[in-house]
């Protein structure tokens, strides 16, 4: 069974189903077919709605069913193997885990830039340290306004502030 088909594995760095198989039995999962492909549909990288990932199965596994393409993304995010983020506009994105990181998304344009898991210990820490609680943050988004958009918001008020006194 090749996973390489419709650009399942991105372009550059290509999940060989061996690598895929792994992932699975590293988590205590039995490999199956449908996993194998529902996990080849994802990269690292690449944010995928569970439409998505489905319509990427469905040509590879015909009999294949949308609930279980569901299950299976849920079941992989509660392995851990898979993230599952809103990164705006209520659907939920799925993105295969490599490294942690994290987004930050504009609210005006929508850029969307990487943020280091570096400064997200500090979050860690401080939840665990005031209560206790050991969050596991793996995908985290902060909504806000980029440099670029920042300083068009900020622009308009400098001008019209700066003539009062």
């Amino acid at each position: 069974m090749s996973l390489e088909r419709n650009g399942m594995n991105g372009t550059d760095e290509r999940i060989g189903t061996r690598g895929l198989a792994d992932r699975l039995r590293r988590v205590g999962q039995r490999v199956t077919p449908q996993r194998l492909v529902i996990l080849g549909a994802l990269r690292p990288g690449a944010h995928l709605s569970a439409d998505e990932v489905f319509a990427r199965v469905e040509p590879l596994l015909p009999g294949v069913n949308r609930s279980t393409v569901y299950r299976t993304l849920e079941l992989f995010r509660d392995l851990g193997v898979v993230s599952m983020t809103d990164l705006g506009g209520g659907a939920r994105q799925f993105e295969l885990i490599d490294d942690l990181h994290h987004h930050l998304i504009c609210h005006r344009c929508g850029a969307i830039l990487e943020l280091d898991d570096a400064l997200v210990d500090p979050l860690r820490d401080g939840i665990r340290a005031h209560y206790g609680f050991a969050p596991a943050i793996d995908h985290l988004a902060i909504f806000g306004f980029c440099a670029a958009c920042a300083c068009a918001t900020d622009a308009p008020e400098r001008g019209a502030n700066s003539g009062r006194r």
